[in-house]
């Protein structure tokens, strides 16, 4: 009896991980593309700004926030602490919201069902107005609990059904159909044809197919789709099968021993089809072991921590000030770019801040800059994706490697 609790445990486990993997590979909720800075060092290097001294002195208003810590997929505490600076940031910095201090009521839940109906039930029972789901592969367990409790959930990612369709849920980004239909506008302006190499294990490669075959048709660009058994050591083979249909470009979607197995089979057997790939693709272990195959490789992603615009520096000095061992080169960017979205959709709030008129505020939201988006902006009016009323945005950024750094963002909507 306990082999098989074990192996059921196991399947469960895996289950969840490929889950969880699709949201950071395709959302781009994965490591950040590399820097100066290593990224396993805490906190950040780069220009920084001088925040204002704004108290928030009315209040407090309880925002729930779901996080993904132990269980089967180990600790993703990052998130968490990032949302945690970034409310220190609203209250001191930014006046709160309408004068109002936040208060973050975390619950981690371990990336299973029962653990994740639990968490929504806790923040329900706790009377938040919000609750935050930077990064989980729990969402179906999670949205029903909540928004049928007239409380609206947030996240940056959305890769259940009930994430992207559930009345009282907010999407900021395009979530996993926005980062293959950005993918195929850009297409439809360089490429006729694209090869799509993707993990192939449990549901990946059939939803994979499902949300980007679509999206490239009403492009106008022939799509492969070409699934890679997941732990496969050498992809040769089939990035061999996916040149032979002649593809203008080759889009990897995968972890980053994928990213690097795919790169360099596309470097051995001579390929001069472009190069695309999701953020896992530029991370800082892919860039040190293949930096020269990843050379002119466009990154596809929703979210830019690296760079010396505005936004990025608020985030940097965010971190060194309020969260200084937490690095900004990984999962960190989800925590506070949900919790940062939804502060700027509540911004003039008036009257008693509650469940109800926050999410009448989310739904009033109007292109709403995307913290970190570099210039992607959030409307939640329900109409950017047809039957996808939970998605709030669109578009996605492109940047290229170049010299072993991400350069030329340009966004794609």
């Amino acid at each position: 009896m306990e082999q098989m609790v074990d192996n059921r445990s196991s399947r469960t486990g895996s289950s969840a991980a490929l889950r969880l993997g699709l949201v950071a590979l395709v959302s781009g909720l994965a490591l950040t593309a590399c820097s100066n800075s290593s990224p396993d060092s805490a906190g950040s290097s780069g220009p920084t700004v001088a925040l204002s001294d704004n108290k928030a002195t009315g209040t407090p208003i309880k925002v729930g926030y779901v996080s993904p810590e132990g269980g089967p997929m180990g600790q993703l505490p990052e998130p968490r602490a990032a949302a945690e600076a970034a409310v220190q940031y609203v209250n001191q910095n930014l006046g709160g919201v309408s004068g109002h201090p936040l208060q973050l009521v975390v619950c981690t839940q371990k990336e299973d069902p029962a653990t994740a109906r639990n968490c929504a039930n806790q923040l329900v029972a706790d009377g938040v107005v919000a609750v935050l789901a930077p990064v989980t592969s729990q969402g179906d367990a999670l949205v029903p609990i909540i928004t049928n409790a007239g409380i609206p959930y947030v996240t940056v990612s959305g890769a259940s059904r009930s994430e992207m369709s559930a009345d009282n849920a907010f999407v900021l980004t395009g979530g996993v159909p926005g980062a293959f239909a950005g993918a195929a506008k850009y297409s439809a302006e360089h490429y006729k044809k694209v090869a799509l190499l993707i993990i192939d294990a449990g549901g990946v490669l059939a939803t994979v197919k499902f949300l980007a075959e679509p999206a490239f048709q009403q492009a106008g660009v022939q799509l492969d789709v070409v699934g890679i058994p997941l732990g496969t050591p050498d992809t040769t083979p089939q990035v061999n099968a996916a040149l032979a249909q002649h593809p203008d470009a080759v889009f990897v979607v995968g972890d980053g021993s994928l990213c690097t197995s795919v790169f360099k089979a596309l470097s051995s057997l001579g390929s001069t089809a472009d190069k695309m790939a999701v953020q896992t693709c530029a991370g800082p272990d892919v860039m040190a072991s293949i930096s020269s195959e990843v050379e002119g490789a466009k990154i596809f992603g929703t979210f830019d921590a690296t760079s010396d615009n505005e936004d990025t520096r608020v985030f940097r000095t965010v971190l060194q000030k309020y969260s200084p061992e937490t690095s900004m080169y990984g999962f960190a960017f989800s925590g506070y770019q949900t919790l940062l979205g939804l502060t700027r959709s509540l911004q003039g709030i008036q009257g008693d801040i509650t469940a109800a008129s926050v999410g009448a505020a989310m739904r009033a939201s109007n292109n709403v800059p995307l913290p970190l988006g570099d210039g992607l902006t959030f409307t939640c009016d329900g109409k950017q994706f047809p039957m996808l009323k939970a998605v709030c945005g669109q578009g996605v950024i492109v940047e290229t490697v170049k010299d072993g750094k991400l350069a030329g963002a340009q966004v794609v909507r």
